[in-house]
């Protein structure tokens, strides 16, 4: 059969020139397909376009809640060419019988373990069930080899290859999807596995996928001794806390560590009492980033704003700790409600979501009603806080710490800090996102994209 593997990205969230780390899905769900199976990939956060009259069989769409409406829009289009198609990705497993309507199976969950041949096979014996889902997560230790050749290995400007060790995140944040999607206990990929991946891979700059790379200490370890003789750069994600563990700080300084993605969530007492994913005291986290500059590691702070805990101050607090201690990039996400979490179920009761179009659940725009201010003040404080960092003097300020690091750290440090910038100044979240008048916030998603069977039927 003739497979198409489609990412989709609504317009205004393609990247044409900015910056989009590059994404390993549907490269592994190439490598788990069969080999009598002719497959092709597009990506439209490239801006690739889709030939909606191309020669195929099976069209597999994944779906984040983000790019879920415009998933349904292109399964549409395929739909009413008589094609078959199988929704995966993390909205589809949170929201199965929604992505149902539009397609014609959804895997729920992870795809390994025989689970997308099974589908393949059932496509072929014409007996395709609608839901598919392992009875319990994938063990990793089976070789999958992704197919890179098939997906975009850049970000922005930079050629970066996407890998993976392992998955799962014990903090089961209230506000994320990662727990609920791929368990609460991380599941590692032997080292020799990932070592033997690594060598494959023609890209010198790799960026792992893994929630936490850092947690298991003796994985990490092991993992960083063996690739020191890669000669390898790499960014990741990690908890602040590997600055207490020397010996591993310095064996990812030694392996190419160039950066970390920190989840320090909230600079606030109470926001980090509630996460405990850094630090109890401001100084300390303060500190902590100070420590990673001197291992020439970037950091970049990902901080949560709206959380019921915060008033109106947690902006200039959040602004105070950037100051101080100078990240190299700051991730600024307004809380946002996805599907399948504690806060969505919370917020839904409690009338606080404010739009149900899924294209707004980015974590970059404001679409509750906070409890400790106002929406307005939301809006202002959460636009002022990036307005500040990504000011020219704020840019070049924390420069300082990075740029003497080497030519490529400060090019690095430039693009993604103006990258950021250019984003921030097209003002796609500068304003509140409320449905329209007339419409509900009922999370009925056909208000947005009619299925393109019920339409034939009504016809």
């Amino acid at each position: 059969m003739k497979i198409l593997l489609i990412a989709p990205c609504p317009d205004n969230n393609q990247r044409h020139d900015t910056m989009a780390l590059p994404q390993l899905t549907l490269s592994v769900l190439a490598g788990l397909t069969p080999a009598e199976h002719e497959v092709s990939v597009v990506e439209e956060v490239h801006n690739e376009k889709i030939d909606f009259d191309v020669d195929v069989d099976v069209v597999g769409i994944t779906i984040m809640t983000q790019t879920a409406i415009r998933g349904y829009q292109i399964a549409n289009e395929f739909k009413s060419r008589n094609k078959t198609v199988i929704f995966g990705g993390i909205h589809a497993t949170v929201m199965p019988k929604e992505a149902i309507m539009f397609g014609d199976a959804v895997v729920i969950g992870e795809a390994e373990n025989g689970l997308w041949e099974q589908v393949l096979r059932d496509v072929q014996s014409h007996s395709l069930k609608e839901f598919y889902k392992l009875e319990e997560f994938p063990q990793l230790d089976k070789v999958v080899i992704p197919r890179r050749d098939l997906i975009r290995k850049s970000a922005g400007k930079f050629k970066i290859a996407p890998v993976e060790t392992g998955r799962g995140c014990p903090y089961n944040c209230d506000f994320c999807t990662v727990s609920r999607s791929f368990g609460t206990k991380q599941r590692h990929k032997s080292v020799d596995h990932v070592i033997d991946d690594l060598k494959l891979i023609e890209e010198k700059t790799l960026f792992f996928l893994d929630d936490n790379i850092t947690l298991n200490k003796k994985y990490a370890k092991e993992l960083f001794t063996k690739m020191i003789p890669l000669k390898k750069q790499w960014i990741g994600q990690a908890s602040i806390n590997i600055v207490n563990d020397t010996e591993l700080l310095d064996l990812a300084r030694k392996s190419g560590c160039k950066g970390f993605l920190i989840g320090f969530e909230s600079m606030t007492d109470a926001g980090r009492e509630k996460y405990k994913k850094n630090f109890s005291g401001f100084d300390q986290n303060v500190n902590a980033i100070k420590t990673l500059q001197k291992y020439g590691i970037m950091t970049m702070a990902s901080l949560v704003f709206g959380l019921d805990s915060d008033k109106i101050d947690v902006f200039e607090n959040a602004h105070t700790f950037i100051k101080k201690a100078k990240p190299a990039f700051l991730q600024a996400c307004a809380l946002t409600p996805y599907p399948g979490t504690a806060v969505f179920e919370q917020m839904k009761a409690e009338g606080r979501i404010l739009t149900d179009d899924w294209r707004q659940f980015d974590a970059k725009k404001v679409i509750i009603v906070p409890k400790g201010m106002t929406v307005d003040e939301m809006q202002a404080g959460y636009t002022r806080i990036k307005d500040l960092t990504y000011s020219h003097k704020s840019i070049f300020s924390r420069s300082l710490p990075h740029i003497f690091k080497g030519f490529v750290e400060s090019i690095f440090y430039f693009s993604v800090n103006y990258g950021a910038r250019k984003w921030h100044r097209t003002g796609l979240t500068a304003k509140v996102y409320r449905n329209e008048p007339g419409k509900p916030v009922d999370f009925d998603v056909t208000k947005y994209v009619k299925p393109v069977k019920a339409a034939v039927m009504a016809e």
